[in-house]
């Protein structure tokens, strides 16, 4: 599984020049940007990032667009807060763009270019969007011919089916003084619950058995269940695709670039839905943002269950949110701790069984596009 690892794999973890060359590449995967429901009015928009670069997604009428968040003038952002609402103006020099991007408003215009502003030739970088349920996604162009549907595989009516949001997600936003890819092997890594997590993910201790431990790769992506049933994962697949899946299985799916989707029982049978991503800001430095919110599938609950879960959920929400929180924070200890010795490293790491989706990711990250 090592030899997955290029020689100078942790090059990029420190090198500024190595960070960006795999940024580059990266900017033509398609990117989880956010929810469509945080652009549902006409002239809504929300800001996220691909491969460090600030874009924005902004919804005209029935339709989402989305754009590098670079004025063509001076370079100057449009968009500064996390979301709004409001036409694309940008607020250094006010140049005004239309929907496809192009500049049609440019004040004195004439005097200082001698021409009206549509022949002045500036337009905003367009990115492409495709979308996985409410889910957005998001690339620059000039990459491979994959749709998104193609790209994700079999996760796509898994992502679509988990979307179906029934209350508002709590979202949290942090950030860490570590490389992404850190962060997204600490995620893949299911050796370290009992001595990182012991009151929460490994309070159980070490499982003495791999078999109930499912790790799935397709494509770029890979998925890990919980289960003793071999035909997890197509049965998952399955009851996604028709509606009958019912919560069962703690599961994780990692979606390249920086994506993780996670289902997890809180009080079983009460399941909830985890979004987290890592988008990369420097080799040393990274945003994460997390939405949570109770699962949308049926699980097997009593008629009395069912009959409470709008009272009790109200309490489990919140415990729920604190014991995510301390995991998170739990993980992003180590993430900054491996960051300050990451300039010594000059090898591959040893990686056992619990650890092989780390293996599967560095190399679909050397690999691609390929």
């Amino acid at each position: 599984m090592t030899t997955s690892f290029s020689e100078d794999w942790a090059r990029s973890l420190v090198d500024a020049q190595a960070f960006q060359d795999e940024q580059r590449r990266l900017a033509y995967v398609w990117t989880f940007l956010g929810f469509a429901d945080d652009a549902a009015e006409d002239g809504d928009w929300f800001r996220a990032s691909i491969a460090t670069k600030s874009v924005f997604v902004q919804r005209f009428g029935e339709e989402l667009r989305g754009f590098e968040n670079v004025c063509a003038h001076r370079f100057y952002p449009l968009r500064h807060e996390a979301k709004g609402n409001g036409p694309l103006i940008c607020g250094f020099h006010h140049w005004q763009y239309n929907r496809d991007g192009r500049v049609v408003g440019i004040p004195i215009c004439k005097m200082v270019y001698g021409k009206p502003a549509r022949e002045v030739g500036g337009h905003l970088k367009k990115i492409e969007l495709s979308t996985c349920g409410t889910m957005v996604f998001g690339r620059f162009p000039g990459g491979t011919s994959l749709t998104l549907k193609d790209y994700l595989g079999e996760a796509f009516p898994i992502l679509e089916a988990m979307t179906k949001v029934r209350r508002r997600p709590y979202y949290m936003e942090r950030e860490i003084r570590a490389n992404w890819r850190l962060n997204l092997h600490i995620t893949l890594d299911d050796y370290h619950g009992p001595t990182i997590h012991p009151s929460t993910l490994g309070r159980n201790g070490y499982i003495p058995s791999m078999s109930m431990r499912r790790y799935f790769r397709f494509g770029a992506n890979s998925a890990y269940l919980f289960s003793d049933d071999e035909d997890c994962f197509e049965k998952l697949l399955a009851g996604c695709r028709d509606g009958t899946y019912r919560s069962k299985h703690f599961f994780v799916f990692q979606i390249l670039p920086n994506l993780i989707i996670a289902h997890v029982d809180a009080d079983r049978p009460f399941w909830f839905s985890n979004i987290m991503q890592y988008s990369p800001l420097a080799p040393d430095h990274t945003t994460y943002r997390s939405w949570s919110y109770p699962s949308p599938f049926e699980a097997d609950l009593s008629r009395f269950a069912r009959a409470k879960r709008f009272v009790t959920d109200i309490f489990r929400r919140p415990i729920y949110q604190y014991y995510f929180n301390r995991v998170v924070r739990e993980d992003v200890a180590v993430c900054e701790r491996l960051q300050e010795v990451a300039h010594q490293v000059d090898r591959r790491p040893l990686l056992g069984a619990q650890e092989e989706r780390i293996a599967w990711f560095e190399e679909a990250i050397r690999n691609f596009p390929n």
